[in-house]
This record gives C-alpha cells, structure tokens and sequence, in this order.
C-alpha cells in the first residue's frame, strides 16, 4: 500500500513535495488520554500540492515503523504545516511555520471547529477498548488512514483562509506559553481528588499522582478556558475539601493576585491614574467621600467596580470623572465597530468583527477587556517561563487574574522577588502574594 511511507524512496518523495507546505495530524497512542501521556504511533501528511495523503508508522505493528528523527527530517522539508490543534501536536513534534486551524477558524468565526469523528472502525474500537493505552496501536493502519483522510476534508477550506490580525501572536506565543505551563502537572492526593472531584476516567490525565490540564484557547475572546476529563481547572470550588486534595510538587504554593485587574486594565485604556494601592478603595473614596473605607463599603464599592468593567454605570455616580471616561471609551468602540466594522486589541491585535452576533456596546467592552487581560498576561507569563527555565519552582496555574507557583525554597527569596517584578511590570500591576500547602489561600 503505497500511502504507507517505509521506503528510502517513498521518504525521498515526501521531502521532495514539501515545497508547498502540507497538513499534519499526529496519531497519538489514545486520543481520550492527555497528550502528555501518550506516545506517537504514526503520522498523516498530505502535501498540499498533491492529490493524497500518506501516513508514516512509528509504533505500529503493520508497518516498517520509522525513527522520529527521520520523520523530523521529513517534516522540516515543509515550508508550512497546517494542524487541527497546534499544542497537540507539540507534545510530538516542536516544528516551526505550524499554523493551528482550529485557531484560525475561531478567530474568523468566533466558533469552534469540530472533526468529524465518523469512522465506524475506529469508533467500534473506542467504544470497546477505550481505556486502553495504546489503541490507536491495534486499530488497522489503514482505518486510521481513513479516518485522517475524513479529518482533512472536514477542515481543507480553513487552508485558504486570510490570516486575520493578531493571529500570530496566539498561533506562536500563547500556543507556547500555555503548552509549557500544561507540562508541569498538579499534584494531588489521590483518592481525595477522585472522590471530590470525579474525573471522567482517572487514567486519561493522572499519572503517578500528577494530574494534567489541558487550556482551551479557542473561545471568542481567546480567554483560555482550562478543562480536562471533565474536571474544571479553571473554576476549582472554594470549598477547603477541594482544594486540600491539589498539593505542591515541591515546598509550597505561592499564589500572586493581581489588584483589581480588570480595573486597572480598564483604567489604562480610559487614561485614569490610580497608584499601587488598592484600586477598589481608590475608588471607594470617589464613592463615599471619605478617606477611611469600611469592609461593608469596600464591598459596595467592588460591586460598583465590577458592574462598570462590565459597561452597567450606576446613575448615582455617572458624573464621576472615571464612569465619564469609561462611557466615552464604550462609546468610541461602538462608533467604530459600526464604521470600521471592528475594533482591536492594542496588545494582540486580535480584532472583534461584525461576524459576532448579537453585539452590543457593553458586550463589546466586555469581550475587549477579557481579550485585553488575557494578551496582557500570555506576554508576563512567557517572561515568567523564561525567567524560571533554570529554576527548581514552576508555574503550576493560570486563573485570570491569579497565578500559582509550585515553589521550591532552594530558589531563594530572590527568585519571588524577581518573579513579583515580572509580574507587577514595573509597578503597573500591583500584586498580593499568599501562601499554602495545599489551593487553600
């Protein structure tokens, strides 16, 4: 069967076509397991300028598997790769010039892009062996040949799609920084975790009791989602018995809380000062015309705050400088939406375009500053990751406007310092630290 690639020859012909670059799908061990835990057992290419794909056995008993240094080989011919999930396809093979198609295709049509799952065989498997390891191992090669023939003609249109702005920094620095904050893994206590939080199969993301996210980067405002085996990483319950079960790898958590994010992204776009202290009683004060805030009023006042982020601005207290300016900075991302037909992210460039439904001017601001927030932070964390490459400790979590450190005490004190001067950017994002044994902070 000549799609098998196991020749010096059929190598030879793969690399001649990658002039005009190629789609690549990785046949994982277990496509219901983690990546982290899988292995490579063959690999769908189809040059585009061809009229078939082939696929190249690495551990498959119904082939001449082949050494991944020499499917690199191939795979590097390639001038451009198209995948349906590029950090998938990290946990196999680090290329350059990948473009992510599901990303593409979100950024385009603010949706997700789904496989067609339809092949009967392999389906028949799953149903079956679906715990097994290595299944994708015993299904015939050539039904996975089939089912990565179905793959691509479910998403070869998304090829000829225009690149929209901001693409590149999702495709390339955000797939990276979150792939490499996916790697670390959380720790657990085992039974605890599984009685509480009850994961689908606890095999497919926990190995050696290490439990494995996964982020989700193709929503519409590109704020990263974090699930996996049916477990929310990203909405752990505040409950103590919940997070008790989540523990350090090393010595202790380190949780570094922005103040008033959103507040304070808020206020940079509209042009408002606030200084390091608390953004919530800067503003109470404006509130309650007074210098010291009671917890009852601090509490309004978040309340306030949390409301106007989302373009709701009370009545009472429209004739603020600060609800004058937010209204005006709503107002202005309307009046171009409507005549440019959209508006951008300053960090990213991620555009929101009229291809979203039912927009309007509160749910416009809304969507761009969690778009800001999260461009904001893919480029601190990928200085925090370069910063800890040589480091012990490791960034354990990502939740919007939190971060968690799994922290090693050899780093020494100076390593959270410096990690507080990465993260507060010079002062601009002033953060809390807290401290545990377990989520419990």
């Amino acid at each position: 069967m000549f799609y098998i690639i196991e020749t010096e020859e059929q190598i030879q012909l793969l690399k001649n076509l990658g002039s005009k670059g190629g789609y690549i799908e990785v046949i994982s061990s277990n496509d219901n397991y983690h990546p982290l835990l899988t292995s490579t057992i063959a690999v769908y290419l189809r040059p585009l300028d061809h009229h078939e794909g082939y696929i190249i056995p690495v551990n498959h008993d119904e082939g001449l598997n082949l050494d991944k240094n020499c499917v690199y080989d191939i795979l590097k011919q390639y001038t451009t790769l198209y995948t349906f999930d590029k950090k998938q396809l990290m946990y196999h093979f680090i290329l350059p010039c990948v473009t992510d198609l599901s990303l593409l295709y979100c950024m385009t049509h603010y949706n997700r892009l789904e496989l067609p799952r339809s092949n009967s065989t392999c389906n028949w498997y799953y149903n079956r062996f679906y715990e097994f390891r290595e299944i994708n191992a015993i299904i015939p090669i050539s039904k996975l040949f089939e089912r990565c023939e179905e793959n691509y003609k479910g998403v070869n249109r998304i090829l000829q799609y225009a690149i929209p702005s901001g693409f590149d920094f999702y495709n390339k620095t955000a797939t990276s920084v979150f792939f490499m904050i996916e790697r670390a893994g959380l720790r657990i206590t085992y039974q605890s975790f599984i009685e509480l939080f009850k994961p689908n199969n606890p095999v497919y993301n926990i190995d050696n009791n290490i439990i494995y996210t996964s982020y989700n980067l193709y929503n519409t405002t590109s704020r990263p989602t974090n699930a996996f085996n049916s477990v929310n990483f990203a909405a752990i319950p505040k409950a103590p018995e919940f997070r008790k079960a989540i523990i350090p790898q090393n010595d202790v958590f380190v949780e570094m809380d922005f103040d008033g994010y959103h507040l304070r992204l808020l206020c940079e776009q509209i042009g408002y000062q606030l200084t390091d202290e608390s953004a919530h009683v800067q503003l109470a004060r404006l509130y309650f015309g007074k210098d010291e805030i009671a917890e009852d009023e601090y509490a309004k006042a978040k309340q306030i705050n949390f409301h106007a982020i989302y373009g709701k601005i009370p009545p009472e207290y429209a004739f603020l400088e600060v609800f004058d300016k937010i209204e005006k900075y709503i107002a202005m991302l309307w009046k171009q939406f409507k005549e440019e037909g959209y508006v951008e992210d300053p960090i990213s460039g991620k555009r929101f375009t009229q291809e979203l439904p039912d927009m309007h001017p509160q749910k416009l601001m809304n969507y761009m500053m969690q778009s800001l927030e999260t461009s904001r932070n893919i480029t601190i964390l990928k200085e925090v990751l370069k910063f800890l490459q040589d480091k012990k400790s490791k960034l354990a979590l990502y939740t919007y406007d939190a971060v968690v450190f799994d922290f090693d005490k050899s780093d020494g004190k100076q390593t959270l310092e410096s990690l507080e001067k990465i993260m507060n950017q010079g002062g601009k994002y002033p953060i809390k630290f807290k401290y545990s044994n377990n989520l419990v902070l």
